[in-house]
């Protein structure tokens, strides 16, 4: 017996455990998440070679006459806004955002909510709306995290917690930003940057890297020239940019929360206000063509340098018009992008005002550098997440230092002058969040360790080495809990003679196990666990009859998330 024992409990130690398990399907949704953003992407390009022969916004916009550069994000904003009435059909679907999905619902998107936002969102972007694409890119690489969730059974804590891994696969591919990727959801998303929510994250963002690589090929995202370091004089025009950024940053969200209220005023369908949307972008773009898209080919040209003060001052205003348009009409996107474009633009056009006092002291490339970081994280009031976004995105380790500074100083006057984010709506969801209102049920998991009348020995045994478990639950024919069988009181049992074929014995049987009802609210769910040394208890219903089993892991993941504030 002690031959047969010994490697037994070795296979017991080899068998992964429910957080290996969970950083494996991290890595796989990074996968499924990479193809379902670069699918996206390939609709998108597809066409936009289809409508105008290029794959670039601002390109097509400069070669259509006027009419159609007016026609074409009306046409857009009327196909998207249908796209979206035909999606509000279904009002009791499951949540159609991410966020909303990690921090408020059971991790669950719905797949047609999902699939139609994308389509309208593919219809307002290739069209020229003056909004990001990345948006409907870590939607549907989130709805991938939510159906293989679904799939498997997993319980409400890891279930949003493998979106969040899918989501960030998203924002990777979208970006080419592994570590970023995997720090926006942790820290403005999930708000926890703990081991047990980083880990599955980053696993997630790599799998996506290397996927992403292994198809298209791995490179930064901007062109950036090589710059000398900065000095005295560069470093203290990064803080004022800082400064600035934080004062522009609240002023530009304003004025998207107005837009967002003068198009709910207007009694209008949802297709007309999309399309009035994509008119005021067509009436923008007569004067400058940049504003079209989601401002990457601009972005791009200006981190080259070289742009008059004029040109950037125009572009700039007519830019953030035509993101208030697109995003106040309700059109479904992201507004990362956009807030990147405003950044970098603002920050150029700082370069060319600070040449007049400090010349040469801050080249142009690394002021719109810093005025995207600086920009992005007074909006978002991440950053961490800032800096090693643009560090990513430029591929330029010079630029780090400088933006470190100005990142700090945005956000602090960013903060005084606006507590919101962009993201604030989700945030305070996720506050106003109450961890009393969730019980045992969701944190419910049904593939628990049970025997049977009349279990044999061996048959105990399998079971327990099998599971990995160090209880196994006793079940009666109509699946009412009896007690638990606890493995090293079997184990000393196994070491005297007996018959495996015969019945375990009954005095083996503990009848006063703990357990957990299935509406028993997280807070007594805790104390029980309290008292109890093991990772998991059962859950039964009102007549006694097994439902599961909550596991301790489980527990604190969801305790931690609703807990967790900015």
């Amino acid at each position: 017996m002690r031959k047969f024992f010994e490697p037994a409990l070795l296979l017991l130690r080899l068998r992964p455990t429910d957080w290996q398990r969970t950083l494996a399907w991290a890595a796989v949704v990074g996968i499924t998440g990479a193809l379902a953003t670069l699918g996206f992407r390939a609709c998108l390009v597809g066409l936009e070679q289809l409508l105008y022969g290029t794959d670039g916004l601002v390109q097509a916009a400069e070669s259509l006459p006027g009419w159609l550069r007016l026609a074409a994000p009306t046409l857009g904003g009327l196909l998207a806004g249908a796209v979206l009435a035909w999606e509000a059909r279904q009002p009791h679907a499951p949540h159609g955002d991410y966020m909303e999905a990690v921090v408020l619902g059971r991790g669950e998107l719905g797949t047609r909510s999902s699939l139609l936002r994308a389509l309208s969102s593919l219809c307002t972007v290739a069209s020229g709306g003056a909004i990001g694409r990345e948006g409907p890119m870590v939607q549907l690489a989130a709805l991938t995290g939510s159906v293989l969730a679904r799939w498997r059974g997993m319980p409400v804590a890891r279930r949003r917690l493998l979106v969040a891994c899918a989501a960030a696969a998203g924002l990777t591919t979208a970006y080419g930003t592994p570590i970023a990727g995997a720090l926006f959801i942790a820290e403005i998303v999930l708000q926890s940057l703990s081991t047990e929510t980083l880990a599955p994250l980053l696993i997630a963002s790599v799998t996506a890297h290397l996927t992403l690589a292994g198809l298209t090929g791995a490179h930064s995202l901007y062109r950036m020239p090589e710059v000398a370091p900065l000095g005295g004089p560069g470093l203290f025009l990064c803080g004022v940019l800082g400064l600035l950024a934080g004062l522009g940053a609240p002023l530009y969200l304003w004025l998207l929360d107005r837009a967002k209220a003068a198009f709910g005023r207007w009694q209008l369908a949802r297709p007309l206000k999309l399309a009035l949307g994509g008119l005021l972008v067509g009436l923008l773009s007569l004067q400058a063509p940049q504003v079209w898209g989601n401002g990457f080919s601009v972005v791009d040209s200006v981190l080259q340098g070289g742009w008059p003060w004029q040109a950037l001052l125009l572009v700039l205003l007519l830019k953030v018009g035509a993101v208030a348009a697109t995003t106040g009409s309700g059109a479904v996107g992201g507004i990362f992008t956009p807030t990147l474009f405003v950044g970098a633009v603002s920050g150029a056009l700082f370069t060319v005002v600070a040449g007049l006092v400090f010349p040469a002291a801050l080249p142009m490339p690394v002021g719109a550098a810093i005025g995207m970081g600086a920009f992005l994280a007074a909006s978002t009031h991440a950053p961490l997440t800032s800096l090693l976004m643009i560090f990513e995105m430029t591929e330029n380790y010079r630029v780090v230092a400088p933006l470190m500074l100005a990142c700090v100083l945005a956000v602090s006057l960013s903060r005084l002058l606006r507590p919101d984010s962009v993201y604030a709506s989700s945030q305070r969801a996720k506050a106003a969040t109450d961890p009393r209102l969730a019980t045992a049920g969701d944190l419910l998991r049904t593939d628990s360790c049970c025997i049977g009348p009349g279990a044999s020995i061996a048959e105990v045994e399998q079971r327990l080495l099998e599971s990995r478990w160090r209880h196994v639950y006793v079940l009666d024919a109509q699946r009412h809990f009896e007690g638990v069988i606890a493995l090293h009181e079997l184990a000393a049992r196994l070491k005297a003679p007996h018959d495996p074929a015969g019945p375990w014995p009954a005095d083996l049987l503990q009848p006063r196990y703990p357990r957990l009802r299935e509406d028993m609210p997280l807070w007594e769910v805790l104390q029980v666990f309290e008292s109890h040394p093991g990772e998991r208890l059962p859950v039964l219903d009102a007549a006694g009859r097994l439902l599961g089993h909550v596991a301790k892991t489980d527990l604190v993941l969801m305790l931690r998330d609703r807990l967790a504030i900015n």
